[in-house]
């Protein structure tokens, strides 16, 4: 079968997953563009049935001439290994202690809710010029701005009206009535929104939203572009950086946590063993699920560095940051929703 490749992952995935009698299975890519004139990633499956025992492996070829094989996909417990050989050296760095990665701020109306400061005042996507009180604003990096690696800030906000998701919103007229008047003005276009999501859910409601999305520093990695690289983020004016939804990030305590976690999933070890689940002709090769399949408890042992580990993530130090935390949302109060 001539085919994409995402595709024929696809299939062959079907097929494992119901035990079918594969005897043999090869995937061989080809240059769609030249002999097609598609731009896609294209390949030619080829699968042989009948055998009594199902072959859980596929042979890759990266053309249809080409003799030697440039790698073996499989399938184990239920997922796709994209190289079996990688998976097989670093497979024991996944354990039970995975980390809660955690998706940006969705809100699908950016025209809206994404803003650049001028003269006092912000400029929204509609070329509009409005003034907003800075409660609900906070300084945005996007998936673009990620993968680049420098995370500098761009001077781009996004207007934050919930701090967790099924917050009201309506108290924002109490607390920032500019605000509040300038959502109420725009309040057709997040009716137009298209996702089941926000079905009755607040007036103006936003998901991928917690304290997590407030904290002081952030290890994070676009979702969209071809490249594990991640990177160390913290604040801009007094306030943290939130993202876009197509980016992930594990939420840091301090500045020495997310540099320390940065070190540990740019190594080598932390990539081959990312790598060995990655398909990156997938639209969003970068996945949580991927990014929560390695312990980085076992990658620091690996390291020789779970000495540090555990002295910044450790036990006592997680009832030392959640008692801090606690203290500052108690004193903050309620506008200063970046401060808990």
């Amino acid at each position: 079968m001539l085919c994409k490749t995402a595709v024929a992952r696809k299939i062959l995935a079907h097929c494992w997953s119901l035990d079918l009698s594969v005897k043999h299975a090869a995937i061989y890519k080809i240059d769609a563009d030249y002999h097609f004139r598609a731009a896609v990633q294209a390949s030619l499956l080829v699968i042989q049935f009948g055998s009594q025992s199902t072959n859980q492996t596929a042979t890759v070829y990266p053309g249809l001439t080409v003799h030697g094989a440039s790698g073996t996909l499989a399938y184990q417990d239920g997922t796709l290994i994209a190289d079996l050989d990688m998976h097989r050296r670093w497979r024991h760095l996944e354990g039970d202690d995975r980390p809660a990665w955690r998706s940006g701020i969705k809100h699908d109306c950016s025209r809206v809710m994404e803003l650049r400061r001028h003269d006092g005042q912000y400029r929204n996507g509609l070329a509009e010029l409005v003034s907003l009180e800075d409660t609900y604003l906070f300084p945005m990096l996007k998936s673009s701005e990620i993968a680049g690696g420098s995370a500098k800030f761009s001077g781009r906000w996004m207007l934050v009206p919930q701090r967790r998701v099924g917050d009201d919103t309506s108290i924002i007229e109490d607390y920032a009535p500019l605000t509040w008047n300038y959502l109420q003005a725009h309040a057709d276009l997040f009716k137009r929104r298209k996702s089941s999501i926000y079905r009755g859910k607040s007036r103006f409601s936003i998901f991928g939203v917690g304290d997590y999305s407030f904290s002081p520093w952030k290890v994070a990695i676009s979702g969209f572009y071809k490249k594990l690289n991640f990177v160390s983020i913290g604040s801009a004016d007094g306030k943290p950086f939130v993202l876009d939804d197509t980016c992930y990030f594990l939420p840091c305590p301090t500045q020495a946590a997310a540099d320390y976690l940065v070190d540990l999933l740019n190594s080598d070890i932390a990539r081959a063993f990312f790598s060995s689940y990655v398909f990156w002709d997938s639209k969003r090769p970068i996945t949580v699920d991927l990014l929560a399949r390695l312990s980085l408890r076992l990658l620091a042992n690996e390291l020789g560095t779970q000495a540090t580990y555990d002295s910044l993530f450790g036990e006592s130090s997680r009832r030392k940051t959640n008692a801090a935390r606690k203290q500052k949302a108690t004193t903050a109060g309620k506008l200063a929703l970046w401060s808990a």
